[in-house]
């Protein structure tokens, strides 16, 4: 019955998003109107000790309504469905796929939600309040982020002010409820919070930039995962023989909360990276990432609400910090050249207490903007363990994505 209710949904949401796709066009977000999305994409999954590799064809569409993007009251509301396409010999992950344990996991599991829906009151003055279901991005997903490399986005239900205005930024959110990329129907699809998220920037100079924030997480449902972040951000640019520069320090710390939390713990973070604007066709960048750790369980550096695919290599092993930290050396370039675009990135991953290897990753994709929004993107991860802790992995990607208008 589900499965039949679920096919009943996409068909209908397909169906208005080719109406919209096929009719007069709106100015965007700056003015009021409707908006719409689809992405189609292949992964295949190889991972040491299963049998069977994971195929998973899925196809997400969006389709929601913004007022216009100016002083007064606003409101955006927006629906999902990912829906399987022919493959789906993989397991979702979270029990969303009973019967599938063969298989690696693929967390793009089929769904039908509502992805956002807001009211909120915008000042002339730069400041910004809205309620209900929204989309928190801050910084580069690090510590807060939508995952929006999954089929279903993790939104936040609370309460959120913006202000920007005079090289000042200011934001505060207390979050009720965080959904997350699961399956809406299943316990971890959605967690229960008394979370409050404050983050404060200034911009220095064009070049320089400063960032300050108090992150206190509180999971009711998974209280393992809660906890306090305070943390400071640096970056700049300059010029090196005529070459730009470009770098980012951060430094973070992090502690237990909440009443039910199971460990007394603390924890730090460290992270730099230099990049340089050496030729558009290749970007090339160096960095090091330090989730500290410990030789007591449970007492690792946590992100449990970031955009984790975007950091320790795509192939995914460290959505979890090992008890013992991580250390993520990396290098590698990005490139640019008219519609096209690419990456190629390695990492040596270590303990950060020890001497342990965990492995090495090296992580490619190439993207080409085929017409209008439209684009394609082939993407491939190769992840080698020298740890028995781990397991290596190969995953392959082709998606196929466009938006409207």
């Amino acid at each position: 019955m589900r499965a039949r209710s679920r096919s009943i949904e996409h068909t209908i949401s397909t169906l208005a998003l080719v109406a919209l796709l096929g009719g007069a066009p709106v100015n965007g977000f700056s003015e009021s109107g409707w908006f719409a999305d689809a992405r189609y994409r292949y992964e295949w999954v190889d991972e040491s000790s299963f049998d069977d590799n994971a195929r998973a064809s899925t196809l997400r569409s969006r389709l929601g309504y913004r007022t216009a993007d100016r002083p007064g009251v606003q409101f955006l509301a927006e629906g999902s469905n990912v829906v399987a396409l022919g493959a789906d010999e993989y397991n979702a992950g979270a029990g969303a796929t009973p019967g599938r344990d063969e298989f690696p996991v693929v967390a793009d599991p089929e769904d039908t939600r509502l992805a956002r829906a807001w009211v909120g009151w915008r000042w002339d003055s730069g400041l910004d309040l809205r309620a209900g279901r929204q989309r928190i991005e801050l910084e580069d997903d690090r510590f807060i982020g939508n995952v929006g490399w999954r089929q279903n986005e993790q939104t936040y239900d609370g309460l959120t002010t913006r202000y920007s205005g005079d090289g000042w930024g200011l934001f505060y959110g207390w979050i009720g409820r965080v959904n997350r990329i699961f399956d809406s129907e299943v316990p971890a699809g959605r967690n229960d919070h008394r979370t409050h998220l404050l983050h404060l920037r200034r911009e220095l100079t064009p070049r320089h930039r400063v960032a300050g924030y108090l992150y206190r997480i509180e999971d009711r449902e998974q209280p393992a995962l809660s906890n306090r972040t305070v943390g400071l951000r640096y970056s700049g640019s300059g010029a090196l023989r005529g070459v730009a520069i470009h770098w980012l320090v951060e430094a973070a710390l992090q502690s237990d909360t909440g009443s039910r939390a199971p460990v007394d713990y603390s924890a730090e973070y460290f992270r730099l990276q230099l990049a340089a604007d050496a030729h558009p066709w290749v970007r090339p960048k160096l960095g090091l990432e330090r989730l500290g750790g410990s030789d007591r369980p449970g007492h690792a550096f946590r992100t449990p609400l970031a955009t984790l695919h975007a950091f320790n290599g795509w192939a995914d092993r460290f959505l979890t910090t090992p008890d013992a930290g991580l250390d993520d050396l990396y290098a590698g370039f990005e490139g640019r050249e008219g519609r096209w675009s690419w990456q190629l990135t390695g990492h040596e991953f270590r303990a950060e207490q020890g001497s342990e290897r965990y492995g090495r990753e090296i992580d490619a994709s190439v993207a080409v903007k085929l017409f209008g929004s439209a684009s394609l993107l082939l993407k491939a991860a190769r992840f080698e363990r020298e740890s028995p802790a781990f397991r290596s992995v190969t995953k392959v990607w082709a998606q196929f994505a466009i938006a409207w208008p």
